[in-house]
């Protein structure tokens, strides 16, 4: 749920097969889902895609480690819609990047609702987006808590736990980058608070960066004194003024 520059306007909404979300068009024309009957959104109405491309590729330093080559590893908190994942995904494969993605969703959404979305315009190998969602339809109804590993390529893995956060446990300094991408704090109140900040601090890598949408007081505040250099950056040009980056130094 985000705070964007602009005015609240009326967005158009497509119906999907699930009576509690609605598909949105965003700005950037790229689709995201909106709670019936609300203003939370999984992104940024601005623009899906422009914002996940800055706040979580960009400012997390993971489009630059995958553009030179380097292996990578992310951890996202609320895979949602796929989008950053695929986005991440994608531009390693382009780049011959090796890739350990990590996500965690404990409600991970149908091929159908996501083939909604239109996934393959958030991307430049639209291939990938069918490889994806062969492979989600196959799951079926999954079951919580469990995991499942899709292998993207032969260099790029993605595993999705499906699970709530408080229940999963990663290995200390695994991650290269964090996509703190849970609802709002108001929506999901026990994900910003201090024993889940101090778990994403403590998977993180040394110099690794943490990076989400909201810059509320509280939340930095308790970045900070869970170990984490905390700085407000400017967000995407037609989105929030300021996201927040996170960083684990050494």
């Amino acid at each position: 749920m985000n705070e964007d520059r602009k005015h609240v306007r009326h967005r158009s909404t497509l119906p999907t097969d699930r009576d509690d979300l609605r598909i949105q068009v965003t700005d950037d024309a790229s689709y995201t889902l909106i709670r019936t009957g609300t203003d939370v959104t999984y992104h940024s109405s601005s623009g899906a895609r422009t914002e996940t491309s800055h706040v979580y590729l960009r400012n997390s330093g993971i489009a630059d480690h995958l553009q030179s080559g380097k292996a990578s590893s992310v951890l996202e908190v609320g895979l949602g819609t796929g989008m950053a994942m695929l986005m991440t995904v994608d531009l390693a494969i382009q780049t011959d990047a090796p890739l350990d993605y990590v996500a965690i969703e404990w409600d991970l959404l149908s091929e159908a609702v996501l083939r909604k979305l239109k996934p393959e315009t958030w991307i430049q190998n639209t291939s990938l987006a069918d490889h994806f969602l062969s492979w989600r339809s196959g799951l079926g109804v999954v079951s919580l808590p469990s995991a499942h590993i899709w292998n993207a390529s032969e260099k790029q893995c993605v595993t999705i736990h499906c699970m709530d956060v408080e229940g999963w446990n990663g290995k200390r300094d695994m991650f290269d980058a964090i996509y703190f991408d849970p609802f709002a704090p108001e929506v999901s109140p026990v994900l910003w608070q201090i024993p889940i900040l101090k778990k994403m601090f403590d998977v993180l890598k040394e110099g690794g960066i943490l990076v989400t949408y909201c810059v509320k007081r509280e939340v930095r505040d308790r970045l900070a004194e869970v170990g984490f250099t905390v700085d407000k950056t400017s967000g995407p040009l037609t989105g929030k003024r300021e996201v927040l980056s996170a960083k684990k130094m050494g």
